[in-house]
């Protein structure tokens, strides 16, 4: 079947809306050269029914949806400090996550796999299974499994209630699935403030590095955003044998070539889903920028898209779940969000190139950084310099010149 597979102006993005809805199984995620999950047909069980074509935003030539600048926005902590602690921001996810369980529901989200080291979606069914769910996972999730479990379930039983998490294209997917499926009243959707995605290769690159640090073949627990010293001051984090690994943004390949943009996906270089416009009920995340600059313990923003997203951040307001700041105004907060469009699409098109043609990570990178402006260069060289300076240092550092900004 040529449809789903054939070239369009937007890559696939792996979000698994096609493979979900798909009524034959005949659509999987298979990793590219490049170290991508993407769509993959098999014709022999396709049968032509076009359901795939009908859910994919890649042959949307508009996207109808809320804008987040008319959105009703909140910035909001869990009340529980430990919740706070765990999680990446301020909690918020967590909660929601809490009251969809109690409530009769299922949660579903991206959960980290120690035994193959990749990130897959997940059904909560259980409290305690929703700290599975904690923490940000900056790689690619597969959603295919839990996406069609879902929307089997919800068809088949009116009553069933799910909250969702996930990146904006796989919310953008599910939303357009569940729409075509009649179910959509039945999901709660939460899409993350995304930055992207990075080569799986990047990740194993990485997972090598600290299995030889660590002096394992497996880890016990990992977190990609420990807050170890100061929410802005996260790192990796990873035990093993009685032994834990500290990987700073600072010093660490991965963390740097995530923040340069350098192995993100095709999908995400041209992705229309991560800017204003959102087919969510919320789209959550990290409140950055000068408004909460000086906490050391994470507030989270959320833009309520739609009457059923504010409904829950109202809920776990009134009961309690939640407290509340001042949000400020939408401009200020997606000041502080990467969304704009990104840079040197030359050169991340070179080295992904490089990446199918089986380059190794650190020549690819390689083959990235010599095309630079120098104005980058420095700036990377700055940063790796700053590592040298104590995290917690680092921390009361950016908090002093916090002060003096808003002064």
């Amino acid at each position: 079947m040529e449809n789903i597979t054939r070239q369009t102006e937007y890559p696939c993005s792996g979000c698994g809306a096609c493979a979900a809805v798909c009524p034959k199984s005949a659509i999987r995620l298979e990793m590219d050269g490049a170290g991508f999950l993407a769509a993959k047909v098999d014709d022999r069980l396709c049968v032509d029914c076009g359901l795939c074509i009908n859910v994919c935003s890649r042959y949307d030539t508009e996207i109808q949806g809320a804008d987040l600048r008319q959105a009703k926005l909140y910035a909001v902590q869990s009340a529980d400090p430990e919740t706070v602690h765990r999680c990446s921001s301020g909690g918020l996810a967590h909660e929601l996550a809490l009251m969809t369980l109690r409530s009769g529901g299922k949660a579903v989200g991206a959960v980290y796999d120690l035994t193959t080291n990749r990130v897959c979606h997940a059904i909560i069914d259980s409290v305690k299974g929703i700290a599975e769910l904690d923490g940000s996972k900056y790689l690619q999730s597969n959603p295919r499994e839990a996406f069609t479990d879902l929307l089997t379930e919800a068809k088949r039983d009116p009553t069933a209630r799910f909250t969702v998490f996930g990146t904006p294209c796989q919310i953008a997917g599910l939303a357009k699935a569940s729409e075509t499926l009649g179910v959509r009243d039945q999901l709660l959707l939460a899409e993350i403030f995304c930055h992207g995605v990075p080569s799986g290769k990047l990740w194993d690159e990485q997972l090598k590095r600290m299995k030889k640090k660590l002096r394992a073949d497996h880890f016990d627990s990992l977190q990609f955003r420990y807050k170890k010293d100061d929410w802005h001051s996260y790192c990796l984090r990873a035990e093993a044998n009685g032994k834990t690994f500290y990987g700073s943004r600072e010093r660490e390949l991965f963390w740097q070539v995530f923040f340069e943009n350098v192995l993100l996906g095709d999908a995400c270089m041209t992705c229309r889903f991560r800017k204003e416009i959102s087919l969510a009920d919320l789209r959550i995340g990290d409140y950055w920028g000068r408004r909460f600059q000086s906490r050391s313990d994470g507030v989270s923003a959320a833009f309520a898209c739609t009457k059923r997203g504010e409904a829950a951040v109202e809920s776990l307001l009134a009961d309690g779940r939640l407290t509340a700041f001042d949000p400020g105004t939408p401009e200020e907060m997606m000041k502080a969000q990467n969304m704009a469009g990104y840079n040197d699409q030359h050169l991340h098109g070179r080295s992904m190139d490089a990446l199918r043609d089986g380059a190794d990570i650190r020549q690819a990178v390689r083959l990235y950084r010599l095309g630079e402006a120098p104005k980058r260069k420095l700036k990377r060289v700055l940063l790796r310099a700053s590592g040298i300076v104590p995290a917690p240092l680092r921390a009361k550092l950016r908090k002093a010149n916090s002060g003096r900004q808003v002064q």
